[in-house]
């Protein structure tokens, strides 16, 4: 394990990630048991994934997607990466500010980004 990671039981893990038991992890990445994950991505058990996308159990997903990622204290957000707004979602990788955040559809408190589901992410100035 190395700066700035988290991982538990049994896990690959890089800079910047977060990994589960069994699964392996890259940098800047969140993957759980016996997935694949690549950089940037959010990989559940059974998915497919590819990079700057997040997927969930049996769905096939497309970069730059977002499908089903649930914080515990982002307002009104269903699927942020982790705006430093947003301390307590548990799918945060560490942004650095909002405008880092991969793959965020519009947290109440993320101002500046508002991207649809399956579009590439749009930076407001």
């Amino acid at each position: 394990m190395v700066a700035g990671s988290i991982a538990t039981n049994g896990s690959a893990v890089v800079a910047g990630s977060i990994a589960t038991a069994g699964s392996a992890g890259v940098a800047g990445s969140i993957a759980t048991a016996g997935s694949a994950a690549v950089v940037r991505s959010i990989a559940t058990s059974g998915s497919a994934a590819v990079a700057g996308s997040i997927a969930t159990a049996g769905s096939a997903a497309i970069a730059g997607c977002i499908l089903t990622v649930l914080c515990i204290a982002c307002k009104g957000c269903l699927a942020c990466l982790g705006c430093i707004e947003c301390t307590k979602c548990k799918a945060c990788v560490g942004c650095l500010s909002c405008r880092d955040c991969i793959g965020c559809v519009g947290c109440v408190n993320c101002s500046g980004l508002r991207n649809a589901v399956g579009l590439r992410n749009v930076h407001a100035a």
